[in-house]
């Protein structure tokens, strides 16, 4: 996705500046395009860049705090995380999995 690779950019020209706590998917309208006029219109069936396509798709779900959407796109890649883009923002392993358990986690009841 183009917003990944901008934010992957920003990060390596302002790396002091511009840390982990700005996210440019949240209030993005391009998550919603893909995943209802990909994602949920297509069915996610596989093909030639599958993997890269439904990882993009689930970090940027992730990292717009989306995680109940995420957790179809999860169950899609299964535990088949791609280097990129999960390594723009940290071990990309790591970031995988955390965000695919949150994803598998109930939701949490929010404290007033």
């Amino acid at each position: 996705m183009v917003i990944a690779e901008a934010h992957r950019t920003r990060q390596e020209q302002d790396r002091d500046a511009y840390g982990l706590t700005i996210h440019p998917w949240v209030d993005c309208p391009q998550i919603d395009h893909v995943l209802e006029g990909w994602w949920r219109y297509r069915a996610p069936r596989p093909h030639a860049c599958f993997a890269d396509d439904a990882n993009y798709s689930a970090h940027a779900l992730s990292f717009a705090n989306r995680h109940s959407e995420a957790l179809e796109v999860f169950d899609a890649i299964g535990p088949y995380a791609t280097q990129v883009p999960w390594s723009y923002c940290g071990q990309a392993r790591d970031l995988f999995l955390r965000h695919r358990a949150w994803a598998y986690s109930p939701p949490r009841r929010r404290r007033r």
